[in-house]
């Protein structure tokens, strides 16, 4: 179930404050932190309590012959030389914390680790129920009872309820057995990628083009128990998203490489859907991302592999060299328009060759609480725009951003009290705002997340009379401030 390259591993992080961190530059290299192995990535990395650092991914150690799928740092970087291998530890793909436990992926299951990275025998080995087996990985989300669901494309035999065959979507108890009460998924093809929304429905993405029995985009919503849910539609017909970042209202990002029938002649890598899957064009989605000196393998170009909120901005890892002609290797910053931002300029990892193959980018960041910054994936060097680190291999600690700055469109919920009146209206009509608010922005979407006009509205002005010349329908007028508060609200056109 490893997510290198082409499926990459997102790991959320903890967002705190460390006054011994902010005494150093933001995002600047920390030189006291080395790792030293050359083979071959590494594909997630979780910070322990006692400030050791847990890898997954495929690792060699001087002298062996094979990949240890796991490995423990001090914290200095260097190597723990108390972790033992297989079959005590085991890794390869996404860590997920839980409680004083650790899921990871392997191979094409998953696995729990205790709060040291060693093996916890609790929870089964997946394959050694009768009832399931492995077959080709997927993703994986853990509940807040330590059960999990698990896509990808599985075999069933759970003949006395009548799931037999393969299945996209399995639900597993926390001690590893096929869960018996949930009504398993099927579709024809695997789906790798899922993210749950904050009122518990899926984010998932992958190669089935139907689901339970109906057609489904590249990107699709279900529902919490698994059904599909009609009411999203994402356009996306090519590609497949390989990180989500749902929002609070709804919304969500999407990175991968996607494509829709509406823009033909647009490989999306980074974007922003509606509640309703639309494409939000609010969000500047046509960047131009470049490889750069890595070879283009296979044509696809630019990678995008996670996407998280930092502070207020977005950092988005991957396999590219350039945005927008700027230099950005691996890693770079957006803010919630969508912008880039100036972090990162000159900055990032370095190419490698393994097997005639050119690695050289970033298969995702995890914050620590302390603030300090951890990027991880496949490369060799690393340079922060002014210390440029040749030594540094697979995982680079950071000193963390500056976070005092505003709450970003994770934090802030779309407020309740925009108004507009007449509603139905003929295409003049008064946006009632807070007395509050200063300048802002407001744009009117289509339902095809189309901007059909935008409006600037001057601060201290709590009714603001605007028209439209848009055709009779449905609109979605998105108000947003420079503070980062957001209103939206519907407008019906007749």
């Amino acid at each position: 179930m490893g997510k290198h390259f082409i499926h990459i591993a997102v790991l959320s992080a903890a967002v705190g404050f460390s006054s011994s961190a902010n005494a150093q530059a933001p995002l600047t290299l920390d030189p006291g932190f080395q790792f030293n192995l050359n083979e071959w990535y590494i594909s997630s990395a979780l910070p322990l309590d006692d400030g050791k650092v847990l890898l997954s991914g495929q690792i060699k150690f001087p002298g062996e012959f094979w990949f240890r799928g796991s490995a423990r740092l001090d914290q200095d970087g260097s190597i723990d030389p108390t972790f033992p291998q297989f079959p005590q530890s085991i890794g390869q793909g996404k860590l997920t914390k839980w409680a004083d436990k650790i899921y990871v992926s392997v191979g094409q299951s998953v696995r729990r680790l205790d709060s040291d990275g060693l093996i916890d025998n609790e929870f089964i080995q997946m394959n050694s129920s009768p009832l399931f087996t492995s077959l080709q990985g997927g993703d994986y989300h853990v509940y807040p009872d330590g059960s999990i669901v698990m896509s990808g494309l599985h075999n069933l035999d759970d003949t006395a309820r009548g799931f037999v065959g393969l299945y996209n979507l399995i639900w597993f108890t926390n001690t590893g057995h096929l869960d018996t009460t949930k009504t398993h998924r099927t579709g024809n093809g695997a789906i790798y990628e899922i993210e749950q929304q904050p009122d518990g429905k899926f984010l998932c993405s992958g190669a089935c083009t139907i689901y339970d029995g109906q057609p489904v985009r590249k990107v699709f919503r279900v529902q919490p128990g698994g059904a599909l849910d009609t009411t999203f539609d994402s356009g996306i017909t090519w590609g497949e998203a390989f990180g989500f970042l749902p929002l609070p209202d709804g919304r969500s990002y999407a990175v991968g490489i996607m494509q829709q029938n509406s823009l033909p002649l647009d490989t999306l890598r980074c974007i922003r859907l509606l509640a309703n899957g639309e494409l939000d064009t609010s969000f500047i989605y046509d960047h131009n991302w470049s490889l750069g000196t890595i070879p283009n393998y296979g044509n696809l170009g630019v990678t995008l592999g996670t996407i998280q909120h930092i502070g207020n901005k977005l950092l988005v890892t991957g396999y590219f060299q350039a945005v927008n002609g700027q230099p950005r290797l691996g890693l770079c910053m957006l803010d919630i328009t969508g912008a880039l931002s100036t972090e990162f300029h000159n900055a990032g990892v370095g190419p490698y060759s393994y097997q005639d193959f050119v690695y050289g980018g970033v298969d995702g960041a995890v914050l620590t609480p302390d603030n300090m910054l951890y990027v991880y994936g496949a490369y060799h060097g690393y340079t922060d725009g002014t210390t440029n680190d040749p030594d540094q291999r697979f995982i680079t600690r950071l000193y963390g951003p500056d976070l005092t700055t505003a709450v970003s469109d994770a934090t802030v919920p779309v407020q309740a009290t925009v108004r507009v009146a007449p509603n139905p209206t003929t295409g003049h009509f008064t946006l009632s705002l807070p007395a509050d608010l200063g300048p802002a922005q407001a744009r009117l979407l289509d339902a095809s997340g189309r901007v059909v006009e935008h409006y600037t509205l001057p601060g201290g002005a709590e009714q603001q009379p605007l028209s439209t010349a848009a055709e009779p329908g449905t609109y979605l007028l998105l108000v947003e401030a420079r503070d980062g508060r957001r209103w939206q609200v519907r407008v019906v056109v007749e």
